[in-house]
């Protein structure tokens, strides 16, 4: 069969290097997996109001029929209360995975450009190519904060919108207010919408977390889900919410999409209502996410040959390895063969990061982490 073009174009980092290490397993090699931003395979689980409300819905009959298209009237409600918005301007999608590819699907013709923070989350890369955008990046400075002046002279007429993914996969990164605010004029004055990408916005350490819409003059499209600051990412339930004038036609374009692939599972969108109006207690989680991060930081400054910036948010360290290596593939390659360490190459967040990253999930009990990082210090020490 011969395939379609966009099929070559369809790679995602984060899964594609498990292939790998599953080929690496199989020959007895003992792998620890830190390349997925997974809560729930490192003995994390969602909140039981959650799967309390799941678990009802199912034992009622009014549930299992198709939902509404755009989401259930009540979590729609829910969310836009919390965001103080209309309930219109709330669709639920599949996870944010689906938001985002109906945002490119709406907004992006070939040749059209989001511009796209380097490094960012893989899936907007992935989509950008299935959908011929053009690569038009920005940059972040040594502390991973986005650059303001490389936004503002890469935006061009063919920039259909600005990604602020705060706080940041892969670099765990919180971003400043003036940032914040530097980007957001720039789009005001372009009349460009941000598409605020803030699904850690609750999984915060250090700093104040600022969300987008607090810019109350320009056109934002938030996205979030269940799956990191619920700890819930097989509810494949996410939204994208629309802040501003002016995006009429784009909400009618995400109707559209949503109607095309008819609903989401009703009865874990019950659950998701639960999630958005009942007490969540995030303290106990947020201390043990922080401990296992200065933990995995501790071990990165302490080695001559790895770098990085302390996370602030998230659950992920963005790691800069200094020595003689082909690219950052030769490296995690390597590590996964001498050691059975499973990480994520830094080209996979950014075609155009020049160096030798690596990203790690830092959610493992401690023993396994001290144990991974010992492998992966050793590794890069002893092949420096």
């Amino acid at each position: 069969m011969i395939l379609a073009d966009r099929i070559s174009h369809v790679h995602y980092a984060i899964r594609d290097i498990v292939l790998e290490a599953q080929r690496i397993e199989s020959s007895g090699k003992e792998m620890t997996y830190l390349n997925i931003g997974d809560p729930c395979r490192y003995g994390y689980y969602p909140p039981k109001h959650i799967t309390d409300s799941i678990i009802q819905a199912f034992r009622e009959n009014k549930w299992h029929g198709y939902a509404p298209s755009g989401g259930d009237p009540e979590l729609r409600k829910a969310i836009a209360d919390n965001e103080n918005i209309n309930k219109d301007d709330v669709f639920i999608t599949s996870g944010l995975s689906e938001g985002i590819d109906f945002l490119f699907q709406a907004l992006l013709n070939p040749g059209d450009n989001f511009l796209l923070p380097s490094p960012g989350y893989p899936l907007y890369n992935t989509k950008n190519d299935i959908y011929e955008g053009t690569h038009n990046y920005y940059e972040c400075n040594e502390n991973y904060e986005p650059d303001v002046e490389d936004i503002r002279n890469k935006i061009n007429d063919r920039t259909k919108a600005i990604v602020v993914i705060n706080p940041n996969n892969p670099t765990g990164k919180v971003y400043s207010y003036k940032t914040l605010k530097g980007i957001a004029d720039l789009a005001g004055e372009h009349n460009i919408p941000i598409i605020a990408d803030e699904v850690y916005d609750k999984l915060v350490f250090d700093d104040e977390f600022h969300s987008m819409t607090e810019f109350r003059d320009v056109k934002v499209i938030r996205g979030n889900s269940l799956s990191k600051v619920f700890l819930y990412p097989g509810a494949r339930v996410g939204y994208l919410s629309f802040h501003g004038d002016g995006m009429d036609n784009i909400k009618s374009a995400i109707q559209k999409l949503c109607n095309a692939r008819l609903s989401i599972n009703w009865e874990i969108q019950r659950g998701a209502i639960a999630a958005y109006t009942q007490p969540y207690d995030l303290e106990p989680l947020l201390k043990k996410f922080k401990e296992q991060r200065d933990l995995a930081y501790k071990y990165i400054k302490e080695s001559d040959v790895l770098d990085t910036v302390k996370p602030e948010g998230a659950f992920y360290m963005f790691i800069k390895v200094n020595g003689k290596w082909k690219d950052d593939k030769d490296f995690i390659i390597n590590l996964m063969k001498d050691k059975g360490i499973v990480t994520v190459p830094g080209s996979g967040f950014s075609p155009v990061m020049k160096g030798v990253y690596f990203r790690i999930v830092y959610l493992p009990p401690v023993e396994t982490l001290k144990n991974a990082m010992e492998k992966i210090i050793d590794f890069a020490e002893s092949k420096n």
